[in-house]
């Protein structure tokens, strides 16, 4: 008996010491924001529960972590959720409320889908929303998100060498892809050629450095447009001589191009000249105008006739209806109307005004909704027009 007593205690006290030196749960990870290139890829949270996408097709995501990449461009690491999925070089709409109107912009996802625990944005502050990003979003804020879009991604089903060529902010959907082709075609020849204003205005060039070095595969070549560049920094805009150094052959190989439009249409001309077939010369413009002259007129379908036709636009929500031609979006119908639909690019893009149509047929000119939200009666007005009578849930 004495033994038992003795072994009773022993074990009490045992379960004592352990509770003492034993650390409890803790339901959240701090995030140190000076995490280095290689801590930065191996953070992994753990999968949560799904949040749910409103009405509008907006799902909230928690802020990790905001990580200052130079002076004036943050990355905003964000928990990736279950089922949340993109290909590299796709950029997701982020709404935010500025003075409790809604805003909404795009920016590119520029971490690699292989990161399974998180997602990143990058942001440079230009403008009132990502001015507004740097200014008040901390770990812990919420972002309402979109689903990711965008035709321009990574060419997984082209195994020749790839080339990156990138301008400024232009960097974040092109590091996407380079993330993703060295951990997943370690193989594959990759470029990255890089222009920036200046060397304080370089991103993520502690990670590069370090991508460089481990991976015999990548070359990546940088130089500073703004002249009287210290050493040693190359001075000058991208040339031809200059890609030279770091592709192989040129004529061989898939370039992926982002940055201003001025470097993308020099780009684009320069490496036509050089023998390069424009079937293998891949670009985004980062201007939302680009993409509205293309989205915002209605598409073949309309002739003459239908374009004199008029069609009757009920809006359930508010019980009005009003009356759409042609020639006028059904954006700008509920406009004309006062009917309130929230809005941001206007040309088919960043999926603000997503709005669902309960009946009748629409033209619908937006690359960006999924078959599963066609197939659920979503549409964007900024770039649809009626073909025939119409209920919108709005």
């Amino acid at each position: 008996m004495p033994a038992l007593v003795v072994g009773l205690l022993a074990h009490a006290a045992w379960v004592v010491v352990c509770e003492l030196v034993t650390p409890a749960p803790s339901s959240a990870t701090s995030v140190d924001a000076k995490t280095t290139p290689s801590a930065r890829r191996a953070t992994v949270s753990r999968p949560s529960p799904s949040p749910q996408r409103d009405s509008t097709g907006f799902t909230p995501f928690t802020v990790l972590t905001v990580l200052d990449e130079t002076t004036d461009i943050k990355t905003f690491r964000l928990s990736r959720t279950p089922g949340f999925e993109y290909r590299p070089g796709q950029f997701v709409p982020v709404r935010v409320s500025v003075d409790g109107k809604p805003h909404v912009r795009c920016y590119s996802i520029s971490s690699s889908p292989d990161a399974r625990g998180y997602f990143e944005i990058s942001v440079r502050r230009q403008g009132l929303v990502s001015t507004t990003l740097h200014a008040t979003v901390r770990q812990g804020s919420q972002l309402a998100i979109g689903k990711p879009a965008g035709q321009f991604v990574y060419p997984a089903d082209d195994e020749r060498p790839l080339a990156l060529l990138a301008g400024g902010i232009g960097i974040t959907p092109l590091l996407s892809m380079l993330r993703y082709a060295v951990s997943s075609q370690p193989l594959r020849p990759v470029s990255l050629i890089y222009s920036a204003r200046n060397r304080d205005a370089l991103a993520f060039l502690p990670e590069l450095r370090v991508l460089a070095q481990r991976h015999p595969q990548l070359r990546i070549g940088i130089t500073l447009s703004e002249s009287g560049s210290p050493a040693p920094w190359r001075t000058g805009r991208i040339d031809f001589p200059f890609i030279k150094q770091y592709v192989a052959h040129p004529t061989h190989t898939i370039f992926c191009v982002c940055g201003p439009a001025a470097m993308m249409t020099d780009m684009e001309r320069l490496l036509v000249t050089a023998g390069v077939p424009p079937t293998q010369i891949r670009s985004e413009k980062f201007e939302t105008a680009v993409a509205a002259t293309v989205l915002n007129a209605p598409s073949a379908v309309y002739d003459a006739a239908n374009q004199r036709n008029t069609f009757q636009v009920t809006f359930s929500a508010t019980g009005r209806t009003s009356h759409a031609s042609g020639s006028r979006t059904l954006l700008e119908t509920a406009e004309a109307e006062g009917i309130a639909i929230t809005s941001s690019c206007r040309s088919g893009v960043c999926q603000a005004c997503r709005t669902r149509l309960a009946e009748g047929d629409v033209d619908c000119q937006s690359t960006v909704l999924d078959d599963d939200d066609r197939a659920a009666g979503f549409i964007l007005p900024c770039v649809s027009w009626a073909q025939s009578d119409c209920v919108l849930e709005a």
